[in-house]
């Protein structure tokens, strides 16, 4: 799959030249004391799976995640071949009890098969609307919320084999978003739970999955009304999300499009953070994607500090495309953010 054309790959120079060229031109003649150099993943394919909470209090932050399809293909488009499908949080069906009728209960799928039984891919055309009519899975489900326990029937045999076939690839990276706003009430530890999703992709490939969670990461954060509905701390899909590098959003949060796009980036793989081996002399850094220098003023990347460690920072608009390689060049200094760029002469 092509990756988009991004503006500033505009002119390419000798390898020699991107690491003899700095952003100062009294560095330009020598050679830099050190040469790094990274590769931007290139997943190809990913298998999403969204686990979304179908108990009574989830009806409006299912409707806000219905609204943030594009955010959530901000760094799926174009770059890997994705696959999303949706399962609920109910492993067997309640009685039919207040609001909620026979007839919705019945609509329920079996505990972890696929809703709709189908899935989105890049081919779709309505892909946004599928989405939106996806994760709206009702508010008639289950009030002890075990979406560890569905995520993995999802992907394991019978399911996987049977309902679910055909959506699990054998070589495609593996990602499981849970979305509730309630504590999991799954059996087994969470630790069982990451040694389960990993072992799906086999013991040679066991990076190859990661799990987020869209929860309630503290109480504080959400309003009364939220609280009144039912809404507690999950610990143990922060857990399982902490341990697989995937990201831990609010869904207390009024606005979902930021944390949506975070996990938009944390299923695709991208990376926008790359740490420096050495800590840098900020002016002298000279940066490269491929063959193309890329000029410390062209807004594309910048030095920081990102917790403590040296770093280039890409733009989220303007990251290094799937499997490219990425070079920095510099001078040994004392890690100075202020001398970036010039920034402090």
């Amino acid at each position: 799959m092509r990756s988009p054309a991004l503006p500033w790959l505009r002119f390419a120079l000798p390898a020699a030249v991107l690491v003899t060229a700095g952003c100062k031109s009294d560095n330009s003649l020598a050679k830099l004391d050190a040469d790094d150099a990274f590769y931007q993943v290139e997943a190809g394919e990913v298998d999403v799976l969204l686990v979304v909470d179908n108990s009574g209090s989830m009806q409006p932050y299912q409707e806000k995640l219905s609204t943030n399809f594009e955010s959530f293909l901000a760094y799926f488009t174009g770059y890997v071949d994705y696959r999303i499908g949706v399962v609920t949080s109910t492993l067997e069906n309640p009685e039919a009890l207040g609001g909620c009728t026979q007839e919705e209960i019945d609509a329920i799928p079996d505990g972890g098969e696929l809703v709709g039984g189908t899935w989105i891919s890049d081919e779709d055309a309505d892909g946004s609307a599928r989405f939106a009519e996806l994760v709206q899975v009702g508010t008639c489900g289950g009030g002890y919320e075990m979406g560890l326990e569905t995520a993995l029937l999802a992907l394991t045999p019978p399911l996987s084999d049977g309902a679910n076939s055909g959506f699990l690839r054998e070589d495609a990276y593996l990602s499981i978003i849970f979305v509730t706003d309630e504590e999991d009430s799954s059996p087994l530890s969470t630790n069982d739970y990451i040694n389960a999703f990993r072992s799906i992709k086999g013991a040679s490939a066991r990076g190859r999955f990661n799990a987020s969670a869209l929860v309630v990461t503290d109480e504080a954060d959400c309003t009364d009304e939220q609280l009144d509905a039912g809404a507690s701390e999950n610990v143990r899909m922060v857990d399982v999300a902490n341990q697989t590098d995937g990201v831990v959003g609010s869904i207390c949060s009024g606005d979902f499009n930021d944390i949506v796009t975070e996990l938009s980036l944390a299923s695709s793989r991208l990376k926008d953070i790359f740490y420096l081996s050495e800590t840098p002399d900020a002016g002298t850094l000279v940066v490269g994607v491929g063959e193309e220098e890329v000029p410390c003023d062209a807004g594309v990347w910048s030095y920081q500090k990102v917790d403590g460690r040296p770093a280039l920072v890409f733009e989220r608009d303007q990251l290094p495309p799937p499997g490219s390689r990425i070079t920095a060049s510099y001078d040994y200094g004392d890690g100075d953010e202020s001398g970036f760029c010039g920034g402090g002469e």
